[in-house]
């Protein structure tokens, strides 16, 4: 008889020293969990994509599936306190993945973009350790305001993460330049009215090389939108690169 995850509510101490023996390298106790949480992983698969799913009815599932034993290898015992809120956050970034690489929901805006640029830090980690932190609504949404902001210079999400600068001291020397133009009322509403920054006028207020302003132009617009936003989660994550430049 399998055992039935929902039965009662599950020790957390028993999920993981089950996750332990895994590590550990049985095989077929690994099986065993994956099975028994096949309803948790549908209830969340479910729920990402608006309708039930049974087993074997999509690919989002077979997603679902392979995120949570991806999670059971990634789960640090020692660090976090619920393997199952772990598991969770690996199988809605799978399948934001698995969406943007199907091209089947553009419309949805993939917090893993921002971890894409930013990528000496997990966004997740920031932001979802605790899930009473945050309601993930509330990243969607402010993902998707910023997503329609970007859209209007003419800059697809996409194109931004191809664009940022990939190392740390880059971006932190971008994001400065972004939070002095914030600054500057007038080289701002130029900047709305334009729809691109004055590379010549920022380079002569800021002493800051041409070269620099050009490279990065695409991403120092995004940091620009995020500040004069009302989108405080990822306003936060900006204002900490600004903490470390300060």
């Amino acid at each position: 008889m399998l055992r039935n995850p929902f039965k009662k509510k599950k020790d957390i101490s028993d999920i993981n020293e089950r996750i332990r023996i895994i590590k550990n390298g049985d095989i077929s106790e690994r099986n065993v969990l994956i099975n028994d949480y096949k309803p948790f992983i549908i209830n969340i698969v479910s729920k990402e994509i608006g309708r039930f799913v049974s087993d074997g009815d999509c690919d989002e599932l077979s997603v679902g599936l392979m995120a949570f034993d991806e999670a059971i290898d990634k789960f640090d015992i020692e660090r976090s306190k619920s393997f199952l809120s772990f598991a969770e956050r690996v199988i809605k970034n799978r399948l934001i993945d698995f969406y943007r690489k199907e091209k089947k929901n553009m419309d949805t805006i993939p917090i893993s973009y921002l971890n894409e640029m930013y990528d000496s830090e997990n966004i997740e980690e920031r932001y979802f350790t605790d899930n009473s932190q945050i309601d993930s609504q509330d990243v969607s949404e402010e993902m998707e305001d910023f997503c329609k902001s970007l859209l209007t210079f003419g800059i697809s999400l996409e194109e931004l993460v191809e664009s940022s600068p990939k190392h740390l001291d880059a971006r932190r020397n971008a994001v400065k330049i972004a939070s002095q133009i914030v600054e500057n009322e007038i080289l701002m509403k130029k900047i709305m009215d334009s729809r691109k920054i004055p590379i010549s006028e920022v380079e002569r207020h800021f002493n800051v090389s041409r070269k620099v302003i050009h490279k990065n132009k695409k991403f120092i617009l995004a940091v620009c939108l995020i500040l004069m936003s009302n989108n405080e989660i990822i306003k936060s994550y900006v204002d900490n690169l600004l903490e470390e430049v300060d």
